[in-house]
């Protein structure tokens, strides 16, 4: 698989975008960033957008992706997410007020936006991969995803504060060889990070912990821009006791 880095920063700043990660060209995962990084072309390429969660860092460039798709594609985008995410998005973005619903336009049968609702741990085709939503630590409802090719795997943890469950899931995939998790706060900032549902690099370190895997590839996104050369700093010391990159917009990975 190959993962391009639209953008990985904890918010929006100087050069720096919002995360979205797309996978093999079709598959993208959240959509804070993606018109301003990728041609029309690239756009219309897109067929599924996994969201993890309704924050505005993650679903900021989903009404022009819409737009796009409106404009480009003959057949819908499909945008995946738990119960509460979606009904987040078509309520406060997707509303007529904020943006048009595109999931109604032209009409229900033509439109060039659709949803479908995941079930946490529930398995799902999509296009080549199957994925796996799983529930993580947030302020507000949030899955990371596994993502299985049959042939390679990898996790997308995205924003949380200290989690078990998605650990005690993908530990024991043999295909699993990377895991892209955040790290938002320097460890000074540890009560800032418990209240907004955050990771350290101090708490990453104990995170990773749980996974119990030797090989796995650990890649760090969603730094905060204040704090972004603090996090970099903490995150080579660690970098000395575990496989560990810091991502950073522009890159492409593969696993």
């Amino acid at each position: 698989m190959e993962i391009k880095i639209l953008g990985c920063s904890g918010s929006r700043g100087k050069e720096l975008k919002p995360t979205a990660f797309l996978v093999d060209e079709k598959l993208l995962i959240d959509a804070g960033t993606a018109s301003e990084v990728l041609s029309e072309k690239e756009r219309a390429k897109i067929d599924h957008i996994l969201i993890t969660h309704s924050h505005i860092d993650h679903t900021g460039d989903l009404p022009f992706l819409a737009e796009s798709a409106f404009d480009l594609r003959k057949k819908p985008i499909t945008v995946y997410g738990i119960k509460e995410a979606i009904e987040a998005i078509s309520s406060y973005i997707f509303n007529w007020q904020i943006w048009p619903d595109f999931a109604e336009i032209p009409n229900r049968k033509g439109s060039k936006l659709s949803y479908r609702i995941l079930r946490p741990l529930k398995k799902i085709k999509v296009g080549s991969n199957f994925i796996t939503p799983i529930r993580v630590n947030h302020t507000v409802p949030t899955v990371g995803y596994l993502i299985d090719n049959g042939k390679t795997a990898f996790a997308f943890i995205g924003d949380t504060y200290s989690t078990d469950l998605i650990w005690k899931e993908i530990r024991n995939n043999k295909r699993l060889h990377a895991v892209l998790i955040e790290a938002s706060f320097p460890n000074r900032l540890e009560k800032d990070a418990k209240l907004t549902g955050h990771l350290t690099p101090k708490l990453l370190h104990k995170e990773i912990s749980k996974l119990g895997m030797e090989g796995v590839q650990i890649y760090v996104t969603h730094l905060k821009p204040l704090y972004r050369d603090e996090i970099i700093s903490e995150l080579k010391i660690l970098s000395k006791k575990l496989p560990l990159k810091i991502l950073e917009d522009g890159m492409t990975v593969k696993i």
